[in-house]
């Protein structure tokens, strides 16, 4: 009790109250289980699950996926066959699609909301697509069908890695490539409770449960108003934070080890070098330039790396 109430009020002091207005709730998984969406008519369905996408796009458009790996990657993709692996509603691998040239874009999720959207974005943008319900774990395409899996921010989601990687491997080409960017559990900012407080390093102090059951808490005191980015305080199996498998960069080498991956690129970028807020902050910028040694000292590369990046290839 006295771990959660500590929690609790370490939450409440950078809280966060989303509002299912905002520009930023279009990018949210979230908006999709608000009244305007569950309960709204076919017309305000369609207008939110549009600006979703369009949110999505906007946002690799901005800031492209490329910055991660340090390269241009459209000699990996140009006339490829890929697979955006947690496609949401699908507007960031219809962006994908056309800036590297894709011959096809498929995509897997676990909503039809999802799915419907991004088929939907992808017609209107001229984009061939081929979008399907489907987990990480079992993906719905033969063998040897696909030339590149692309995935951002999603591999820290899915209930078993090991698995996961194993169909990638499986529907991926002889030689064909992964390409994975998603956050280790320790990254500060990535406890994914963002939806109550920015507080970073939540999870360095507190167990998993514990912060969920505080969370709850807090969603619990502001009532209805929560109530469409609201969760229960049952913790699942595969759970070790909200939403999130806790996966390392140390556990993930471990997972790469003795697998039939080749590392073609591992990238070690630390935070306040990449991403959206990075590219606009000049300090920031400034401040990372003494995180770039951290971000390559293991144990410590767990806190200063910005995101776990690789390019993998399937061996033939």
């Amino acid at each position: 009790m006295i771990g959660e109430q500590l929690a609790k009020q370490l939450m409440q002091f950078r809280e966060v109250l989303p509002q299912p207005t905002s520009a930023e709730a279009s990018e949210m998984q979230e908006i999709f289980h608000h009244p305007s969406f569950t309960h709204g008519t076919s017309i305000q369905r369609q207008v939110i699950m549009r600006n979703s996408a369009q949110a999505k796009y906007n946002s690799e458009m901005e800031y492209p996926w490329d910055n991660y790996f340090g390269m241009d990657l459209r000699f990996w993709l140009n006339g490829k066959r890929a697979l955006d692996l947690g496609c949401f509603t699908g507007g960031r691998g219809v962006a994908w699609a056309e800036r590297y040239g894709l011959a096809q874009l498929l995509g897997v999720d676990v909503s039809e909301p999802y799915i419907e959207a991004a088929s939907q974005f992808a017609a209107a943008r001229g984009v061939a697509a081929d979008f399907r319900l489907a987990t990480a774990e079992r993906l719905p395409f033969e063998d040897s069908s696909v030339d590149a899996v692309l995935s951002f921010d999603v591999m820290e989601h899915v209930q078993d890695v090991p698995r996961a990687l194993r169909q990638c491997e499986r529907v991926l080409k002889p030689g064909g490539l992964l390409f994975l960017v998603f956050p280790g559990y320790y990254q500060p900012i990535e406890h994914h409770l963002s939806m109550v407080t920015r507080t970073p390093g939540l999870q360095y102090f507190f167990s998993g449960p514990t912060l969920l059951k505080a969370y709850c808490k807090i969603l619990k005191e502001r009532g209805s108003a929560a109530e469409w980015y609201g969760r229960d305080s049952n913790f699942a199996p595969w759970e070790r934070g909200n939403t999130i498998n806790g996966t390392t960069l140390a556990q993930f080498k471990r997972y790469l080890s003795g697998s039939n991956w080749r590392i073609v690129r591992h990238v070690c970028k630390p935070i306040g070098t990449i991403g959206r807020n990075a590219a606009k902050s000049g300090l920031l910028k400034t401040m990372s330039v003494a995180f770039y040694p951290l971000a390559r000292v293991p144990v410590l590369q767990e806190i200063f790396l910005h995101r776990i990046t690789y390019i993998l290839q399937k061996q033939t």
